[in-house]
């Protein structure tokens, strides 16, 4: 086991969440969705020292010609880092993230700012809660 990133991939911007333990995910960062993201990405993998990635994928866009994008990118960056990357629904994300920053007293303009971040964080937090809970099934 290792760090894992979670990654939400959005046409202008990519909202980055890392989780050191496996249990936990926390936001990390935001980048711009502008050159060679996957070997972007790989970097910053490799300087976390990951054992993985995980990419949130609309479920509406799973099995039709939306989906493209991101299982080319999953793929890219699977290919750059040779490490697993693993494409999981990332549903309501957004709207959960937002929902998070408004309870916690954030403004509009700080949530526009944070929200891809968190809304990776949820991603990424989904995925780890599901794995943990497979876990539990096996044992």
């Amino acid at each position: 086991d290792g760090p894992i990133i979670g990654i939400d991939l959005g046409s202008r911007r990519i909202g980055i969440a890392v989780s050191e333990s496996g249990l936990i995910a926390s936001p990390h960062s935001v980048m711009r969705n502008e050159g060679d993201l996957p070997s972007r990405i790989d970097q910053l993998g490799r300087e976390l020292e990951v054992v993985g990635f995980v990419v949130g994928i609309p479920r509406r866009t799973h099995a039709t010609a939306g989906d493209r994008k991101y299982r080319d990118f999953a793929e890219a960056l699977r290919q750059k880092s040779c490490k697993p990357v693993i494409l999981w629904d990332e549903s309501l994300s957004t709207v959960e993230a937002a929902e998070h920053l408004r309870a916690a007293g954030r403004n509009r303009r700080e949530t526009a700012r944070a929200i891809d971040m968190y809304a990776a964080a949820v991603i990424l937090q989904s995925y780890l809660d599901e794995r943990e809970q497979a876990a539990r099934r096996m044992s």
